[in-house]
């Protein structure tokens, strides 16, 4: 499962961007990668923790802007057309999953 995170937050005021910048390093500790800008994403091998780190999200929006969480499968995900400069590139595979003892 994909996590996606999208916001439009304002960045008007000086306020304003310092809880933009707050919300997007708390997505980036959280583990999410930036896909674009305003677009964060995460790999998660099952939904549940996806739920879990959504709860986390949502207890530290911040007070204006706009939020979207979204999850997709693995294969919605590489069903995806992805450009850049007008030419089309591979999307991103599911990172390998490490095994500790």
């Amino acid at each position: 499962m994909w996590c996606v995170v999208m916001f439009d937050l304002p960045v008007q005021t000086k306020t304003e961007r310092r809880e933009a910048t707050k919300f997007r390093k708390l997505l980036i500790d959280a583990g999410y990668s930036m896909i674009q800008f305003s677009v964060y994403g995460k790999y998660s091998p099952t939904s549940s923790s996806n739920m879990q780190v959504e709860q986390f999200i949502k207890s530290n929006l911040p007070a204006k802007g706009e939020v979207r969480i979204f999850h997709l499968t693995d294969n919605q995900w590489a069903s995806a057309t992805r450009f850049r400069s007008k030419k089309k590139e591979p999307n991103e595979a599911a990172p390998e999953q490490f095994v500790l003892f």
